[in-house]
């Protein structure tokens, strides 16, 4: 699956996954860019209003409904929880969904 058609598949579920209190959403890492292989899992970054209640099932849901739309496993992080010393490290592959 290309990151096209990953967007087009993850812009389509936004409703869902912004039900489960997703503000933003974006794709990191090898699908992110084209360095990818056909194994590779899709790695996602959400960001939550500071003031919406967001636990690890919603992050879970949110990754089982990447997960159906895309046939890739998912891997899911909220951006808040990313230590400053990664952030610059990831800030150049980032594709940023809704």
């Amino acid at each position: 699956m290309t990151r096209d058609e990953i967007v087009a598949a993850i812009r389509q579920n936004a409703d869902a996954i912004k039900g489960k209190g997703v503000s933003k959403l974006a794709i990191l890492g090898s699908r992110a860019g084209e360095d990818y292989r056909a194994d590779s899992d899709i790695d996602i970054l959400v960001e939550v209003e500071p003031e919406t209640t967001f636990s690890l099932l919603n992050l879970i849901d949110v990754e089982h409904i990447i997960e159906d739309a895309t046939g890739l496993q998912t891997q899911a992080t909220v951006r808040r929880s990313i230590s400053p010393r990664f952030a610059p490290h990831s800030a150049d592959d980032i594709v940023e969904i809704f």
